[in-house]
């Protein structure tokens, strides 16, 4: 399981996690993500990477070079992360 400073590397790594966790069932594009960030598509890609490897994002290529994220739902790190999220709204 990873560290939480590894969860949370950057306030830019927290926003996109945030984001996808308000909308878990949404799949974005890697243009997409940043349109919403307000940021370039090679900042997500580079914030994005270390949550892809522990897991909590699948990401798939979609032809040559699009793209897609989505929140992977089913690893248990970020079902953890979804409860939390959802108790700390209510906060």
């Amino acid at each position: 399981m990873p560290k939480l400073a590894s969860v949370f590397a950057s306030k830019q790594q927290t926003r996109a996690l945030e984001l996808l966790l308000s909308n878990s069932s949404k799949v974005y594009s890697q243009a997409g993500l940043a349109r919403d960030m307000r940021c370039s598509a090679s900042t997500v890609s580079r914030i994005v990477k270390p949550l892809v490897e522990m897991g909590f994002v699948k990401m798939d290529k979609v032809g040559d070079q699009m793209k897609i994220l989505a929140l992977n739902t089913e690893n248990e790190g970020t079902k953890l992360l979804m409860e939390f999220y959802e108790k700390f709204k209510k906060v």
